[in-house]
């Protein structure tokens, strides 16, 4: 995610993350495939789940913020069958 035209006196940006999560933790398929989560990482490979945040640097030059963020899906308990994945998830940002 990238945040540009950050405000002057921006220093950092807080990003919280929040989604529908299923009973492992992770965030909820909404699609049609069965027993499949969604994982989000962040560029040092942890995981953010539900309620998590990540913390950036707002570049002093540029005044962009750049949040690198993947999203994977996984099976936590196998037997995964074959369909859509989708998943809706929030970012709350708070300026520092």
């Amino acid at each position: 995610m990238s945040l540009t035209d950050c405000p002057v006196e921006t220093s950092a940006v807080t990003a919280i993350v929040t989604g529908s999560t299923d009973n492992t933790g992770y965030y909820k398929n909404e699609g049609t495939a069965e027993n499949i989560q969604i994982e989000l990482r962040d560029d040092q490979d942890a995981t953010l789940k539900n309620g998590d945040s990540k913390t950036v640097i707002v570049d002093e030059i540029t005044r962009n913020a750049q949040f690198p963020l993947k999203a994977r899906a996984i099976t936590v308990n196998g037997n995964a069958s074959q369909g859509t994945i989708e998943a809706l998830i929030n970012v709350i940002y708070t300026w520092q």
